[in-house]
């Protein structure tokens, strides 16, 4: 059975949704996850920051473009003034399947490829409501990223972001930060990361433990840069504690 979460009735996000409807009327929803913003509002039952685009992850059948790709192609989303659809495309072989000599030798970019496929693997269905409230409300049931795979995504995608969107990366942060001091998450985050393929929980136990714990002040830091709202940047403490969190649950499922 599907979770259902109600967005409010936020114009941003009511047409982001419309978007997301309209891929789905076209495409399978067993050939993508969404992942990125969106995912990140469904584990959160919506109390986050706007976002403003949809990301997703498709599985790619060889060398044939995705579906997501293909229904993308005929504008669609252009001409009916849809933001911005983004798609990853992940290999057919599931991440705990795929040969470790097919990995790439680097930490970052063998995170990426993991974290992706894992996030399509796992990936969960979610019905999202928005704009109840304001007229002609949009409902769209679709699979959605699983909240440990969201913070494997993004802890190695922060320190990766070009100089001239650098605030993506505090905003990456942020969304940890959000899921990692959540109540109900933070504990099937540690557990999940326990059924990481290879040692991509151990690897992003360790980021945590880096970003979060011992380099609290400068993450929070990073976030306050990112353009999140004055009244929700967290202290250097308050970063401390959801990293702190996050490990203590971690050796407790050990």
């Amino acid at each position: 059975m599907s979770g259902e979460v109600d967005l409010g009735n936020d114009e941003r996000i009511v047409v982001l949704l419309r978007a997301l409807e309209g891929l789905a009327q076209r495409v399978d929803v067993r050939e993508f996850a969404v992942i990125g913003g969106l995912a990140v509002l469904n584990a959160l039952q919506g109390a986050h920051r706007v976002t403003n685009d949809i990301d997703t992850v498709a599985e790619q059948h060889g060398d044939d473009p995705t579906m997501v790709e293909i229904a993308l192609r005929d504008r669609w989303a252009e001409l009916e003034g849809i933001p911005k659809v983004d798609c990853i495309a992940v290999g057919d072989t599931p991440a705990s399947a795929m040969s470790a000599s097919d990995l790439p030798d680097d930490e970052l970019d063998r995170a990426f490829v993991l974290a992706h496929r894992w996030a399509f693997d796992i990936a969960r269905e979610s019905t999202l409501t928005a704009g109840s409230g304001v007229g002609s409300p949009v409902q769209v049931t679709c699979r959605f990223a699983a909240p440990a795979t969201l913070v494997a995504m993004k802890l190695q995608s922060a320190p990766r972001r070009r100089a001239e969107r650098s605030h993506k990366g505090g905003g990456d942060l942020f969304d940890i930060f959000r899921m990692l001091s959540h109540p109900a998450l933070v504990r099937p985050i540690a557990e999940t990361f326990w059924m990481a393929p290879y040692d991509l929980g151990e690897w992003s136990v360790t980021q945590v433990r880096s970003r979060f714990v011992e380099g609290a002040l400068t993450t929070a830091a990073a976030i306050a840069r990112s353009g999140v709202a004055e009244g929700q940047v967290p202290t250097g403490e308050r970063v401390r504690a959801a990293g702190e969190m996050l490990l203590a649950m971690w050796e407790g499922a050990a």
